[in-house]
């Protein structure tokens, strides 16, 4: 492939090289004090956190110890950089502006979850505490990435909570498409108790609903099946869910009477 900033083979010689963790041909993450590494080892190298048996402490330990290959943090191993984060100091995988996969999520959050005044939605500071302190910020940056070009997805979803688009109830969350997003949220939402918790059979059931009244032609029939499931099915439901839990096999059974 030709570019215009360099020819093949300049391209080649300035991002490509072989990398000293695993020898493959690879994209440059960056020159190491072992060599070039490649993103891929790059990223695990800087993950990988322990005490360092050279100097004891609790660290990252993205350097290898000559002789053993022992893991070492960058200090023992003599990196010339450093993965501190910019603003809160830990150590490790670094994104923009140098800030760390935690602040970064807090980042995306705080704008995704903006009322419109330049602060988090008051309401939803529980769903953002929660979020920031996952174990793994990066499974909550992938899940705001996932399906970005999709209508309804995660991103979505969150900028129209911060905005007030989607009231903060279990019937506005059963409406939402599509499902398996909206549940998700609607779930973390019950978590951190934004929302009251209720029974996820009932919740399925609630959320399959409106799907299937809608492939109904005859709007009389439409009327009749959801004054049934409103009166009769679901008062069932919630009654057995107060009771004790709903089963995957009542569940089954609520649809079926529907049908």
């Amino acid at each position: 492939m030709t570019r215009t900033y360099a020819t093949d083979e300049q391209y080649e010689r300035w991002f490509m090289a072989e990398c000293c963790r695993c020898g493959r041909r690879k994209h440059k993450a960056g020159s190491w004090p072992d060599g070039y590494v490649c993103r891929t080892c790059s990223d695990r190298a800087i993950r990988t956190r322990g005490t360092c048996p050279g100097c004891g402490q609790d660290r990252a330990l993205p350097g290898l110890r000559p002789g053993d290959g022992a893991a070492i943090c960058t200090t023992c191993a003599g990196f010339s950089q450093t993965f501190d984060c910019s603003r809160c100091g830990f150590e490790g995988k670094l994104l923009g502006g140098r800030l760390c996969e935690r602040c970064t999520l807090a980042d995306r959050l705080t704008a995704l979850m903006d009322d419109g005044t330049g602060r988090i939605r008051p309401a939803l500071v529980p769903l953002f505490d929660l979020l920031v302190a996952m174990d793994k910020p990066r499974s909550g940056l992938a899940w705001l990435e996932m399906r970005r070009d999709q209508p309804g997805n995660a991103s979505q979803l969150l900028r129209r909570l911060g905005l007030g688009q989607i009231p903060l109830t279990h019937d506005a969350f059963h409406e939402l498409q599509p499902w398996r997003a909206a549940a998700h949220l609607e779930e973390l939402l019950m978590t951190c108790g934004v929302l009251p918790a209720v029974d996820k059979y009932l919740c399925s059931f609630q959320r399959w609903l409106p799907g299937h009244l809608a492939g109904i032609a005859d709007p009389e029939h439409v009327k009749t099946i959801k004054f049934f499931a409103t009166w009769r099915v679901l008062p069932r439901l919630r009654a057995r869910a107060e009771r004790s839990h709903i089963t995957p096999s009542v569940r089954r059974f609520a649809a079926e009477q529907i049908k």
